[in-house]
């Protein structure tokens, strides 16, 4: 019971992170949505984002089941703090940066998405936007 009421509050706490994120991108405050980004990474995660930034794409993976030991939705919740982070790298015009963490995040999706029961369309559509937005940096 205690570990299903802890995965339902980091939920709960994800998506009001999200939420905070969506409304400051589009209100065209990107730092400050990185920033909420890495608080994500902190507080929710308990993960230095320095660090998942800091891994090459190829262990990325290794590192968040092994060394952290998180489950899907938490491996879930890095891919989409990596999207989110790459999307407004792209915006700002940061190939490197975009690159670094949008690829990491296709990695995220794709072993969710090979390793989870349940179809998403939403995997499928960062897919789609992580291959665009790498595509126009080729």
């Amino acid at each position: 019971m205690f570990q299903r009421d802890y995965i339902l509050r980091l939920i709960e706490e994800f998506a009001k992170f999200l939420a905070a994120i969506t409304g400051l991108k589009a209100d065209g405050n990107l730092e400050e949505a990185l920033k909420k980004i890495d608080e994500a990474y902190n507080e929710l995660l308990e993960v230095n984002p320095k660090m998942i930034k800091s891994l090459r794409e190829d262990e990325v993976l290794d590192y968040l089941q092994k060394e952290k030991e998180y489950d899907k939705q938490q491996l879930n919740m890095v891919a989409e703090l990596l999207y989110q982070e790459g999307m407004i790298y792209v915006e700002e015009g940061d190939p490197v940066s975009a690159g670094n963490v949008l690829k990491k995040s296709k990695i995220l999706i794709g072993y969710l998405m090979d390793n989870d029961s349940t179809f998403s369309f939403d995997w499928y559509e960062k897919l789609h936007e992580i291959d665009h937005a790498l595509d126009g940096y080729n």
